[in-house]
């Protein structure tokens, strides 16, 4: 498991509960960004060689009422400048923010602090019935 140096906001230690979190904004950068469950690939090719990765943390992935910190949610960052495999840490940003009028905070990752273009991706849902509205 590679993973980079991460710059959190509000902080590292800020804590909430995930399920106040229903999407989550990836970083682009115009080029092509797939995901398979809680893993992410934004490849740079042919324009460049590097291939960016990073995974959230299943658990927290997985919808649930447990209250995390932004420091234990990303499992892995890496990226790699092909052909060669080796997997060189990623230096990222996530941030916890909420954008007005929207009640439901979203999280931010940024890989090297890039923030152009985010394309958001959907959080599992929650339990049928359960709450989730912040107040």
């Amino acid at each position: 498991m590679t993973i980079g140096t991460g710059l959190y906001f509000p902080g590292g230690r800020f804590s909430f509960p995930r399920s106040y979190i229903a999407k989550v904004e990836n970083c682009s950068a115009g080029f092509l960004l797939t995901q398979s469950f809680n893993q992410f690939t934004l490849d740079f090719r042919p324009t460049y060689v590097s291939v960016y990765h990073w995974t959230f943390d299943e658990r927290f992935w997985l919808w649930t009422s447990n209250v995390w910190t932004l420091d234990h949610i990303i499992t892995e960052s890496y990226y790699e400048q092909t052909p060669d495999p080796t997997q060189n840490p990623l230096n990222f940003g996530l941030f916890w923010v909420r954008h007005a009028p929207d009640p439901v905070p979203t999280l931010q990752f940024y890989p090297n602090l890039s923030t152009v273009s985010p394309i958001q991706a959907t959080f599992p849902a929650q339990l049928p019935g359960y709450w989730t509205t912040p107040t």
